[in-house]
């Protein structure tokens, strides 16, 4: 399989599957993106291609069955889509565009989306020359579109903050807090690209439409990315869908105002599963815009943020010595794991390997919540595989 076909072959997935549908994921990570698209087009998939995809939750037996008995309807659901089937059109579109199409297989693919597991993207379709930074080196600036005057000067604090600490600001391109952190991001000089936007709609659609200036300014010195591809429209669902790859590509991400419900808190919410750090900004108890963040204050794992200064001693040990001691360093990389993923590190051995079978009955984590946190330790160096298993990485034994 070629790179060209691949990419060929996320591109038609992108354009059917629509974000977040895990049965897609699976099934891309099964059989590969070139023959899901194949069964997509109308190959019907063979019996040693149903037996590999099960197989590989046989360890699950919910998960397993949950495959068996919606992957049919899920594929007769895509192909019902294949009007939108034109991968190569919008290939040639991004491209005359001044873009590209990111996919799990380039380099500089971002390996934090690794620990959306099943829900990681297919793909993402990008606006401008700069690459994704390590989660480590970015921040997410969320809130309500209805920013109040306080909202505005708060974000300005710590948008200017983050971008003095070197730090690249991520949001979503919306109205309010959103437009404040990005305009900030651009104003303030600082290493490391300046500001990324997630979007919810095709990069050709740029969306609010008062916010053109600003999107086309950040695909031209930051990045734009949305996993949805050209033409394709902003619907609600896929906002919501978009929130979970904010929450996924920051290392801490910072509600500033929201309402008591909001797509803040969802993003939120998506940053507490990813074991992310997530703060809130409190403000004026007679407010509707500062009740979701005293609501995240109170009721979750959030971080009081009342100054901006408390941004960088949050990234401070992350950015300050690049030469610190393994003991250091993998001290940094524990307090980045939620207890799920402490649990499944100390279950790994040190010297034997072990099965993902045997740590689902160790943990009682499911396989496909197993194989993401798996991901992740591997990439912060705390485990490692071959083909006998999984143990921890040899210089984490101490």
């Amino acid at each position: 399989m070629s790179e060209p076909d691949i990419r060929r072959a996320r591109a038609g997935l992108t354009q059917v599957i629509e974000p977040a549908d895990a049965l897609g994921v699976i099934a891309a990570k099964a059989w590969g993106p070139i023959q899901l698209l194949d069964i997509i087009e109308g190959t019907a998939p063979t019996q040693q291609q149903w037996n590999a995809l099960v197989g590989e939750y046989a360890q699950d037996g919910h998960f397993a069955k949950t495959i068996r008995n919606n992957l049919g309807t899920a594929i007769q659901r895509w192909r019902r889509k294949s009007n939108y089937l034109k991968p190569d059109q919008a290939l040639r579109y991004i491209h005359n565009m001044g873009g590209t199409l990111l996919i799990p297989e380039d380099p500089d693919w971002p390996a934090a989306l690794a620990d959306l597991a099943s829900t990681e993207p297919l793909g993402l379709w990008s606006l401008g020359d700069a690459a994704v930074p390590p989660v480590e080196q970015i921040v997410a600036l969320v809130g309500s579109r209805e920013a109040t005057s306080y909202g505005d000067q708060t974000t300005r604090m710590f948008a200017q903050e983050a971008r003095k600490t070197g730090l690249t600001v991520l949001s979503g391109g919306a109205y309010g807090i959103d437009a404040q952190a990005h305009h900030q991001a651009l104003e303030t000089s600082g290493q490391n690209i300046a500001t990324i936007a997630v979007l919810a709609g095709g990069l050709d659609r740029l969306y609010p439409a008062g916010n053109m200036d600003l999107l086309r300014k950040i695909a031209h010195v930051g990045l734009l990315l949305s996993e949805m591809p050209p033409g394709m429209r902003p619907n609600r669902y896929r906002f919501l869908n978009r929130n979970r790859l904010i929450a996924a590509l920051a290392h801490t991400t910072i509600v500033v105002e929201a309402r008591y419900r909001s797509g803040a808190l969802n993003t939120a919410n998506h940053a507490h599963d990813l074991g992310r750090t997530v703060g809130a900004v409190p403000g004026p108890i007679t407010v509707p815009s500062s009740a979701g963040c005293h609501r995240l204050i109170k009721e979750t794992p959030t971080l009081l943020m009342d100054d901006a200064t408390d941004l960088r001693r949050l990234y401070e040990p992350l950015t300050a010595d690049k030469h610190a001691s393994h003991e250091r360093g993998h001290q940094r990389s524990f307090d980045l794991l939620s207890t799920e993923e402490m649990l499944v590190f100390e279950a790994l051995p040190v010297q034997a390997r072990t099965t993902i079978q045997h740590l689902c009955e160790i943990t009682g984590l499911a396989v496909p919540h197993i194989t993401g946190i798996l991901t992740k330790l591997s990439r912060h160096a705390l485990a490692e595989q071959d083909e006998r298993g999984w143990r921890k990485a040899q210089d984490t034994k101490g």
